[in-house]
This record gives C-alpha cells, sequence and structure tokens, in this order.
C-alpha cells in the first residue's frame, strides 16, 4: 500500500485533522538535523500537527517542528533537554546507555505518551529513515522491575495503528500495555495554534540559556532555564486556597510559583514533589504534610534531643512538604506570620536535625541543582569533577491512575 493509502486509512480510522497546522520547512528541519526524517512522519505531521492520538492516560502525542504560542514549546529546545534528559532518566533502572542525536546511529525522539514516556526512533538500524523501528523509555517502573526500554520493531505508522488496534507493549501501563487507544485525534491543548519553528543559525546553540543558568540568575526563572517544565504539569483538582484551610497557613510564595510551574514529580531521581491541589489522594501535598507531621511528632515526642524543631502548628514549627528517595524530609521552619520569611528546614533520615538554612525554598533547590551543598546533612551532593547538567532532571507525575488508592 502506498503511503498515501495508508495516511488516507489512519484518517479512517483516528478522524480528520483537528486543526490548521503549522507550516514545517522540512528542507531546514533535516539541515539541522543532519539527517533525513521518515516520510509517514512527514506526512502524518503535515496534515495533522502537533496531535494528540487517544485521550485522557490512552494517548500518544506527536511532537513537531513548531513553536507554542507561549513560547514554553521550542522545537529545537525541546529535541535537545529530551535527549538530554534521557540519557540521564535510565540510570536508576538499567545500566544499559543508549546514544542520542547528533552521536552517529543516536536515538531521535518524536514523541511522548500522556504517562509521560517518551517515543524515539532507533536510527542505528538503517541509512533509510522510512526503515527506523520506534523504541520507547518509561520509567514508570519499579527498580529491579522490567527494562525500561521497548523495542518495538516497527515503524511510527504501523506503530500506532497497531496501539489504536490492539495497544502495544509497555510496562510502565497497567495490564503492561498502552493501548488500545481511542479512535480519536485532537489538537494537543499546549500547543494549539502553535506557529512555524525556525532552526537556529549555524554555531548557535539551543541550550546556551541552559549553561548559563548554572552560574547566572537566581530564583525561579533561573531554574526554569536548567530544567524546562513540563508542558502539561501535574497539579491536582483543588485550589490553593483550600489547601491553606487544610494546613492552616497559606505557604511562601516562592514554593506555590515553583508548584504550580512544575506540579508533581522528582527532581533528580532524588527529591519528590507532591501534587500541591491533589487534596483527595495520598499522594498529594496535604496528605503527604499531614503523614510526615504525624511521624515527626512521634520521632520528637520519643527523642526530643534529635529533634530540636517543633512540629507545625506550634510556633516556629516545622511544616515538611517534599520528601526524598532516601526518607529525609524538606520543609520550613514556620518562624512567625509571614510564610515569606521562613527559612528552610531539613529533617535528615540517617543524621541530627541541624539548624535551619538560609534562603528560600527555590533558592535552596537552584544551589542544590547547580551542584551546591545546600546542608550538612540531609541533601545529597554531585563531586567538583561532576558536571551538574550530567545529572539533573525533572521527571513530571501524572495523575494517580483509578487503580492507585
Amino acid at each position: 500500500m502506498e503511503l498515501t493509502e495508508r495516511i488516507a486509512a489512519f484518517t479512517e480510522l483516528v478522524g480528520p485533522p483537528p486543526d490548521a497546522v503549522p507550516a514545517v520547512d522540512w528542507a531546514a528541519v533535516e539541515a539541522w538535523l543532519e539527517v533525513p526524517l521518515p516520510r509517514d512522519y512527514k506526512s502524518l505531521v503535515s496534515v495533522y500537527g502537533p496531535v494528540e492520538l487517544g485521550e485522557g492516560a490512552a494517548a500518544v502525542r506527536l511532537h513537531t517542528p513548531c513553536v507554542s504560542t507561549d513560547g514554553r514549546y521550542d522545537y529545537g529546545a525541546w529535541l535537545v533537554e529530551t535527549h538530554r534528559h534521557s540519557a540521564i532518566r535510565p540510570a536508576m533502572f538499567s545500566r544499559e546507555r543508549r546514544r542520542f542525536l547528533p552521536d552517529e546511529g543516536g536515538l531521535l525522539a518524536l514523541g511522548t505518551t500522556a504517562g509521560g514516556d517518551h517515543l524515539f526512533w532507533d536510527t542505528s538500524v538503517s541509512k533509510d529513515p522510512d526503515a527506523w523501528p520506534v523504541v520507547l523509555l518509561t520509567t514508570s517502573v519499579a527498580v529491579g522491575g522490567a527494562a525500561p526500554w521497548v523495542a518495538y520493531d516497527m515503524p511510527l505508522l504501523e506503530l500506532l495503528c497497531t496501539a489504536v488496534h490492539d495497544g502495544v507493549p509497555n510496562p510502565g501501563e497497567p495490564g503492561g500495555l498502552l493501548g488500545p487507544l481511542p479512535r480519536t485525534a485532537s489538537a494537543w491543548a499546549p500547543l494549539a495554534g502553535a506557529g512555524p519553528w525556525s532552526p537556529p543559525p549555524r554555531g548557535t546553540y539551543v541550550d546556551a540559556r541552559q549553561h548559563t543558568a548554572l552560574t547566572q540568575g537566581e530564583g525561579l526563572a533561573a531554574i526554569t532555564a536548567l530544567i524546562p517544565p513540563p508542558l502539561t504539569p501535574h497539579l491536582g483538582n483543588g485550589s490553593w486556597e483550600a489547601l491553606f484551610e487544610r494546613l492552616g497557613t497559606r505557604l511562601p510564595a516562592d514554593f506555590v510559583a515553583l508548584a504550580q510551574t512544575y506540579g508533581a514529580g522528582n527532581w533528580s531521581w532524588w527529591l519528590d514533589m507532591p501534587a500541591p491541589l491533589d487534596l483527595d489522594h495520598r499522594l498529594g501535598l496535604a496528605a503527604n504534610a499531614e503523614q510526615m507531621l504525624d511521624g515527626y511528632r512521634s520521632l520528637r515526642g520519643s527523642f526530643p534531643e534529635d529533634f530540636p524543631l517543633p512540629a507545625w502548628p506550634e510556633p516556629g514549627g516545622f511544616l515538611p512538604v517534599a520528601s526524598t528517595i532516601d526518607g529525609d524530609q524538606i520543609g520550613w521552619c514556620a518562624e512567625g506570620d509571614d510564610p515569606d520569611r521562613w527559612p528552610v528546614a531539613v529533617n535528615p533520615r540517617h543524621s541530627e536535625q541541624g539548624p535551619p538554612l538560609a534562603g528560600n525554598f527555590t533558592g535552596t533547590l537552584l544551589r542544590w541543582l547547580r551542584g551546591g551543598r545546600p546542608a550538612a546533612d540531609g541533601f545529597c551532593w554531585l563531586r567538583k569533577d561532576q558536571d551538574p547538567l550530567e545529572h539533573m532532571f525533572f521527571e513530571p507525575f501524572g495523575a494517580p491512575r483509578e487503580d492507585e488508592p
């Protein structure tokens, strides 16, 4: 079957294009990538643009050469960051290392799933891009469990049709299957109305802003330059006012802005941030803070000399909101009536609780991402010979599935 006939059959399967699509200068894109792209991808993108196939938790999103209306998505920047991020992500789960373009024969990112997994072409298989099979990277698997890489041994259009008809293997999905996807095609909201993308001039680097942010800038602006936030952060369905009422206090403005921008997720395989506005689930910020406070009160009652800070809502009390994979807890020493003046406090799991830290939550996070050591205990840190950009990332968490209690 000719490609035009296969695209027509796919349109019959999922429906017509949802919206006008941004124009793509394929010659310019391929010159910038220094590889040709598969014809089925170019045909799909020319018809559908940055489309979401399926809906809800069962969806695949094609990332295309375009720029979002709000400037948060730029194809070149997304590609570079996805390759950098994906070189780091599997390290917790697998010793297998993959190459990424521009390395010869490297993987080339093309899309994501609603669950946050990434899809790539394996360019090492053939000089003919139409023969490139798709592979998937998922980190939604337990350490020591299934391998994070899935090789599909089929090109993109065939994979998408299979995902709609029958589903395709994905160890990070319920039942180990992505799909069958709902037979719908819609404009992916963050890229709706996107405009054309122009490759940067030769000799310039799309990640120059990221490298600059290693040493320059402050606060949330510097963090977003280092690690672009997710296009669809998971916050939860509640409100900040309801969260503040439940906690008995508002939270520092810098933390609210950080949580609003990134939502739930994990920083660099170490620091877990709960969904700030998920008030009904045990993994939300409110329930998580309440659980940590219960444990802290119990430990302080038994070993007051090791836990000098009282527990919130006592004056000057410790109010934890985030935790690490090592069991450390991070929050504030709630001194006074102005949360924006609260110092950051840490409850290390394996050492004594030290004094509150200088600076706010966002500044503490930024210092740590840059390779600093904000506290003597309670923070992992890099050696001086380690490059922070080879270790830092943010792995967003989606909404809890219905089968998760």
